[in-house]
């Protein structure tokens, strides 16, 4: 009984010839490669920013210990500011009444939220 392994066979490359066709196999053979690196990359990016369907949208696991480096809003208002000038602080309010409102809604109903599915898989 006769078996064959990988390492036993040997493969005699001193007079091989690399035509210009064979070139372009291997250049093309590359850019595909590369294509699908850059692919594998995007697609992990995504699947990094993906929110699975069974977490809310207030779910947030990343946490610190350290204190915050600036008054916590403060951005805000002053995006705010610039946008709407005088009438920020009111328009503020409104937008505060109106995220309470849904809150306490979503609070008292507890709905399931609608998995975002993309269309092209």
């Amino acid at each position: 009984m006769e078996t064959e392994s990988d390492a036993e066979v040997e493969c005699d490359l001193s007079n091989m010839e690399i035509t210009e066709e064979l070139r372009q196999y291997f250049a093309e053979t590359e850019r595909h490669r590369e294509e699908r690196r850059r692919q594998q990359q995007l697609d992990a990016e995504r699947l990094d920013s993906y929110v699975n369907a069974d977490h809310d949208l207030y779910c947030n696991t990343r946490r610190s210990v350290e204190a915050p480096t600036e008054r916590p809003g403060e951005r805000r208002q002053a995006e705010m500011k610039r946008l709407y000038g005088d009438s920020a602080a009111k328009i503020q309010a409104m937008e505060a009444a109106v995220q309470l409102s849904f809150d306490k809604h979503c609070d008292r109903k507890q709905p399931k939220y609608w998995p975002v599915i993309p269309l092209k898989f």
